[in-house]
């Protein structure tokens, strides 16, 4: 699974690639921070809170460097 952003909705640096499970499991390696993002919501219906506690942590780190 490769995350492209459409430039109009979010910037590029939310780039990523990796795969989002329908549990809400979610391990990503994102580039523009050199960290890999792994982790789990542990329900069947959390599949697209995976996706956005991903891009959160990605925008956390992007801060902190």
């Amino acid at each position: 699974m490769n995350i492209r952003t459409l430039p109009v909705f979010m910037p590029a640096k939310y780039n990523a690639w990796g795969n989002a499970g329908s549990t809400g499991s979610v391990m990503v390696c994102h580039p523009a921070s050199d960290a890999y993002i792994i982790g789990t919501m542990n329900h069947f219906g959390y599949g697209q809170k995976g996706v956005r506690f991903m891009l959160q942590i990605a925008d956390k780190l992007l801060k902190a460097v």
